[in-house]
């Protein structure tokens, strides 16, 4: 999310030759009536020294390839990026290197990325610093982790910092982390985890790591989030905030929370320091594919059909590190926020289609 006041994280930078001279036409040799010359122990002179006409031209072309091989070997400027196949969507802000602010200490990388097996799952995520943090100097405010459990569950934590409060980015990294946690020490019980309960114990423990060990005062650390346990006959979803979830069938998206009515980047419960009623709880369906997003993407998929067709047909696949990324750099006008998703595709996820190009292509190459 992007940062909404002025408010300033205290400063914590701490943990942290001469020209050569013109050539002298030598004098003609007087003719030597003794012996034949015997050859010079110096090296032959040019054409040019000679003063012929072909060493002249001779001099002449190799001065000009030189000068040509030097021009075409310069180096352009940069910064230089991948080429990708993501859309621009209306007039979108141009790539650019962007900025970051002095003192900002307690930075997560700018994307992170991730394609895998988990048990009977396959899984892949990205999330990417957005066009606002860039300009404005700010780091990457969202995070994401999952985990696959002894008992074939696969558990999933997203979250995305308040713009408004300094240090979100630790708040939300905490998050994700505290949520597999406790997941490992509830997943052997039988009965399947409840993800709300999940999510209270991990923001708990988010609050006393930012007030024990980073001495701050956990509402600086403000974030929003999402816990999903997924099992092979579905799953259950818990949320505070605006992050959201789709299920993907059929080249169509279907949003799994109703989406909020309210301002956009306005939310009305975060953690930690959340009530329990604040809390959403939904039932996951065993479709093909999950997306758990941010809103930096739930917004964008909710209001671009041009979008949800394109990730639609890419999407139905699972994906690795690289190509999940590629599929987030899309450039869309008004779309300034962090984005990060991480996709689940069951075993009965679609096979490729054959007669898609770039499919066929990859194909043959294997």
């Amino acid at each position: 999310m992007q940062r909404s006041d002025r408010r300033r994280f205290p400063d914590l930078s701490r943990l942290r030759g001469p020209a050569p001279a013109p050539a002298v036409e030598a004098a003609e040799p007087e003719p030597v009536a003794t012996e034949p010359p015997t050859e010079p122990a110096t090296e032959p002179a040019t054409g040019i020294e000679a003063g012929t006409e072909a060493g002249t031209e001779a001099g002449t072309e190799a001065e000009v390839e030189a000068g040509t091989e030097a021009e075409v070997e310069e180096t352009p400027a940069g910064p230089v990026d991948l080429a990708g196949e993501a859309p621009t969507i209306g007039r979108a802000t141009a790539p650019h290197l962007g900025r970051l602010n002095p003192g900002t200490a307690l930075r997560p990388p700018a994307v992170a990325l991730d394609g895998t097996t988990a048990g009977p799952f396959r899984v892949a995520a990205a999330s990417m610093i957005g066009t606002g943090h860039l300009a404005s100097g700010h780091p990457r405010q969202d995070a994401y982790n999952f985990m696959a459990g002894d008992s074939g569950r696969l558990y999933v934590a997203i979250a995305d910092g308040l713009g408004s409060r300094p240090i979100s980015q630790l708040g939300a990294h905490l998050f994700t982390e505290s949520v597999l946690l406790a997941a490992a020490e509830a997943d052997p019980l039988p009965d399947d985890p409840d993800p709300a309960a999940l999510l209270r114990r991990a923001s708990l423990r988010t609050a006393d790591l930012v007030d024990r060990v980073h001495g701050q005062d956990p509402r600086t650390a403000g974030f929003v989030g999402a816990v999903a346990v997924l099992t092979g006959t579905g799953g259950r979803l818990a949320r505070i905030g605006d992050v959201s979830a789709f299920t993907l069938a059929g080249g169509e998206f279907t949003e799994l929370f109703a989406a909020d009515e309210g301002l956009v980047n306005v939310v009305t419960a975060s953690m930690p320091g959340e009530r329990a009623e604040e809390i959403e709880l939904v039932a996951v369906p065993a479709a093909p594919v999950l997306v758990l997003g941010t809103d930096g993407l739930a917004n964008d998929l909710r209001t671009s059909g041009t979008l949800r067709e394109w990730l639609g047909e890419r999407w139905r696949v699972p994906h690795l590190p690289f190509g999940i990324g590629d599929t987030l750099r899309y450039r869309r006008q008004g779309s300034h926020d962090d984005r990060t998703a991480v996709l689940v595709w069951r075993d009965a996820a679609p096979a490729a289609d054959p007669t898609d190009e770039a499919g066929a292509e990859r194909a043959d190459e294997t």
